[in-house]
């Protein structure tokens, strides 16, 4: 391989900052597709007050200057959007996928076996990027930031007040040593598993022996700490601090669970069904994942693998991409006995000491936690009439149909429109990471209200390619860096700046823009009824983060040469209605086909 897998990172271009007549243009654009002639009309005023605000106009000089001096001037503020929010990371933050449905078993024996491989298989992609193996990404022969590669392994998520902070403790072999353990949970249990020895990854047969110990030697534990970093990130902050108060030891032992490269956890539940695991990945138990951590990989008593990991530190893809990678190998089933030499050391329990008070908290954690299991709902779509191969043929992204088709969905179910969340990259720059694209635009409501009322065929041609290329801008804007939310975040951000910093006469007040019923009617604020991503291509493996906001839906698909798999969520008691949104999409998607076909 010629290139190290964080070689070009110097090169990489700075993130951008649009001008702000541009971003107002397109906030304008987004909004107004959503509001009544009157709430246009306030909306209008705010917009134009934006444009001759003298404060603005310094908001935006100072995100400028800010962009002169760090290389992604976005980078922090995107941590803290996360880190400063108080609610428990499941359901709220993480995200959750099912990585390899296809190799469930009933050979229970074989849970050990499966388990001891994917350990392995991860962490030769740990030892990968300690020796910057992994290819670099790119797009079009531009390479991508590769930085979400390195802060995949041997990172926590460890809560503070009045945010919480990220520890990264991955460095590269040519910047010295990191800590190359794994934690593994049983029944309440955790475990310290060392996985390089003399430079070289521990061999599956070796982790058989030390996974059968440490499921021999685990019951279930009444009083887990695991349980506490399900509670909200306050409440984890005071348990944590009274936890490493009660004695030195339970201090190292957080120090070795957080600085591990990731969390493997032996089940002793089986999901049957997609949706279960699906549920499962996300809250099945509260002592079942150390949920602070970027990975944790939870092995059911069938051999099926999930994943669950927190969102702060990178996103989803790039630990579904390490998954599917071990899967890959895994399906090869080339794993034989090894003729190394076994360094079948025992592994190390982490025993914690617990005074009456934190067995207390975790009583109440575990209760708190089997209640919020329940308020949220996941459901797989699958979609077999055409996907990619069919698309390509008539050159039409199948992305951009999908999205068409979830907006129609929406439509359909709740008689109106609802502002939409699409996830667009941003690796082309250093240290990027998404950007929204707001995907309801004038076409595209057009082309809904034209199918609602019949139009003809032709007709609904020609509005289905307005909408089409009007996605399809977005969303090429977006990965430039020329979106909406970010930029306007980052105003905002700069306007906390101005005022704390105390150069300021009298405190500078909120622009009208981001009180005005247009903004969260529009998704701003987190208010978009529909959150959507796309997972990739990989067969077997899907996944999903809950909806953003009650009444809405969540959306995550693949799409693959003859499929398209969607996995989709809500929350109960609200206004949703998952099976007639997942009943809607496959309409959608059918009823797109037939304009689709018509295309010479």
């Amino acid at each position: 391989m010629s290139e190290k897998t964080f070689s070009l990172q110097d090169s990489l271009p700075s993130l951008t900052i649009p001008t702000l007549d541009e971003t107002l243009d397109r906030y304008l654009e987004s909004a107004t597709v959503l509001l009544t002639p009157e709430e246009t009309a306030k909306t209008r005023k705010a917009v134009d007050e934006c444009r001759k605000s003298k404060q603005v106009e310094l908001m935006q000089k100072a995100l400028e200057d800010r962009a002169k001096t760090q290389r992604n001037w976005l980078e922090d503020w995107w941590y803290d959007a996360y880190l400063e929010v108080r609610l428990p990371l499941v359901p709220f933050i993480s995200f959750a996928t099912i990585i390899t449905a296809d190799l469930r078993t009933s050979k229970r024996e074989v849970q050990i076996l499966t388990a001891s491989e994917a350990a392995h298989h991860m962490m030769k992609i740990w030892q990968k990027n300690r020796r910057e193996q992994i290819p670099i990404m790119k797009s079009r022969g531009v390479a991508w930031d590769m930085n979400q590669n390195y802060v995949m392994f041997n990172s926590n998520r460890t809560p503070a007040k009045p945010k919480d902070r990220l520890d990264r403790h991955f460095k590269t072999e040519s910047e010295g040593t990191c800590p190359s353990h794994i934690i593994v949970l049983c029944r309440g249990s955790i475990w310290k598993v060392e996985m390089e020895i003399e430079g070289e990854i521990r061999s599956p047969d070796d982790t058989v022996r030390i996974f059968r110990h440490i499921q021999h030697e685990s019951t279930q534990l009444t009083h887990s700490p695991i349980t506490l970093t399900t509670t909200n990130r306050d409440e984890w902050t005071d348990a944590r601090e009274e936890l490493t108060g009660v004695c030195r030891n339970n201090e190292r032992n957080l120090k070795m669970i957080e600085e591990s490269a990731f969390v493997l956890t032996l089940s002793d539940d089986e999901c049957p069904l997609e949706e279960e695991a699906l549920r499962y990945a996300m809250m099945g138990r509260s002592d079942m994942a150390w949920v602070d951590k970027c990975m944790n990989i939870i092995l059911m008593t069938d051999s099926q693998i999930l994943i669950q990991g927190e969102h702060s530190n990178l996103d989803g893809m790039v630990v579904l991409d390490a998954g599917t990678t071990m899967a890959t190998v895994m399906r090869k089933g080339e794993w034989k006995v090894e003729k190394t030499a076994w360094h079948s050391d025992f592994p190390k329990r982490l025993n914690f000491e617990l005074t009456q008070s934190l067995v207390t908290k975790i009583d109440m954690a575990n209760s708190q936690f089997e209640k919020m299991k329940h308020t949220f709902r996941v459901k797989v779509v699958r979609f077999n009439e055409y996907g990619n191969d069919r698309l390509k043929r008539k050159k039409i992204y199948t992305d951009t149909v999908v999205q068409i088709a979830l907006q129609l969905a929406f439509f359909r179910v709740h008689g109106s429109f609802g502002p939409i969340y699409e996830t667009a990259s941003t690796r082309k720059f250093y240290h990027g990471r998404t950007e929204t694209v707001r995907g309801l635009t004038r076409a595209m409501k057009e082309f809904g209200e034209g199918l609602r009322d019949g139009k003809e065929e032709t007709e609904l041609l020609r509005l289905f390619k307005k909408a089409y290329e009007a996605h399809n801008q977005l969303m090429a804007d977006a990965t430039i860096g020329k979106g909406v939310d970010r930029h306007l975040y980052g105003l905002r951000k700069s306007l906390q700046s101005m005022n704390s910093e105390g150069n300021c006469q009298s405190e500078l007040l909120l622009p009208t823009l981001f009180t005005d019923e247009g903004w969260k009617k529009s998704g701003g604020d987190g208010n978009f009824l529909l959150s959507t991503s796309f997972n990739g291509y990989a067969d077997g493996m899907y996944g999903y983060a809950c909806a953003m906001k009650k009444d809405g839906y969540g959306t995550f698909y693949l799409t693959q040469p003859n499929q398209i798999v969607l996995t989709i969520t809500d929350y109960v008691d609200t206004k949703s209605d998952l099976d007639a949104y997942g009943k809607e999409i496959e309409w959608s998607l059918n009823r797109l086909e037939k304009i689709i076909d018509t295309i010479e």
